[in-house]
């Protein structure tokens, strides 16, 4: 009986290990055809040169894309002195949006020697990318900071001082009609966003004769943000301002502003680091172009985690670079 009951436990590990071994091979082939179809979907960039010492992986959600696309440029611009293959991987597989755990999951199973992560502020309780022996990969962070964790650095700008900036520079624009229109971001929630409004607001409180009308879009459609600022243009008499604290509202604010004619008549402070940014600012469109200098922080990234990788340290906080472009005060196509 009892060398029954011995070979019936044997039995019984063996079975328990054939089925977590299933259990792993099929979690790994859905995490690889997941990522195989975001890379049919254009959601991948970059990788593949097999001749590189390290493999560095560049994530964040489809909505950050563009943001993430300069980052990959400016991590890409010093990867051959690193001897690092970068990849970026963004977007949605299947019309599902790719969670940021499920991207760590993939830096896990592709053994990547660095992580360069951009964080939303609900990306809570995440677990790190780990390597095959169950060493952390090392994780650079940018974007909403997580406290709990672990990562080498934080690259982030002061929000409280860009807003500091941003209401300077209306402060210099407004004309005599004192009036602005602020067209904020969709992101309310935020607290980066909260101390950038902030700062704008308590640097504006000494100026009580300007007058800001705030525009929240929510999440309106881009036709309904569209006709509702074409309405406050044509409404509001004397409006010389117009104010973007995010990138498609810079560009949404470009369009219908040079649409209506009305270059050089209404003043834009825009914000954005993007070509089609910079295109409207040099046409004269946007008067002025706050940005953070991104393709700056993909360099920053790679030199905290190859500090890290060659020498066993890396800064834990690292600020980035914010730049503003001035133009002339009026202009036109």
């Amino acid at each position: 009986m009892e060398v029954m009951q011995k070979i019936g436990a044997a039995a019984l590990r063996r079975t328990v290990k054939i089925l977590l071994f299933a259990a792993t091979f099929l979690s790994a082939a859905l995490l690889v055809a997941t990522f195989a179809a975001l890379t049919k979907d254009g959601g991948s960039k970059g990788g593949g040169d097999g001749g590189r010492k390290y493999n560095i992986l560049i994530i964040g959600k489809s909505g950050r894309e563009a943001y993430l696309e300069q980052i990959f440029m400016g991590a890409q611009s010093v990867s051959k002195e690193n001897e690092a293959a970068v990849s970026l991987y963004t977007g949605k597989s299947n019309a599902e949006e790719i969670s940021t755990q499920a991207l760590f999951n993939y830096a896990s199973y592709l053994n990547a020697d660095g992580v360069i992560a951009y964080l939303e502020g609900d990306d809570e309780g995440l677990e790190a990318p780990q390597k095959s022996g169950g060493q952390p990969i090392p994780l650079v962070t940018i974007g909403s900071y997580q406290p709990n964790l672990p990562q080498l650095s934080y690259i982030g700008t002061n929000f409280s001082e860009l807003g500091k900036i941003t209401a300077r520079e209306i402060i210099n624009l407004v004309g005599p009609s004192q009036k602005a229109i602020l067209l904020d971001a969709d992101s309310s929630d935020d607290a980066n966003h909260s101390n950038l409004m902030s700062g704008l607001l308590n640097a504006l409180s000494s100026r009580p004769e300007i007058t800001i009308k705030t525009l929240q879009f929510e999440r309106a459609s881009s036709f309904s943000k569209e006709d509702n600022l074409r309405q406050q243009l044509a409404s509001e008499e004397g409006l010389e301002l117009i104010v973007s604290l995010a990138e498609q509202n810079t560009i949404l604010a470009a369009q219908s502003v040079r649409d209506l004619n009305l270059s050089g008549k209404v003043k834009i402070i825009g914000f954005g680091d993007s070509d089609d940014c910079r295109s409207y600012f040099e046409k004269k469109i946007v008067t002025e172009l706050i940005s953070v200098k991104t393709q700056d922080i993909g360099k920053k990234a790679m030199t905290e985690l190859f500090e890290y990788l060659k020498n066993g340290y890396a800064n834990s906080f690292v600020s980035a670079e914010v730049e503003v472009l001035k133009g002339v005060k009026g202009g036109g196509e």
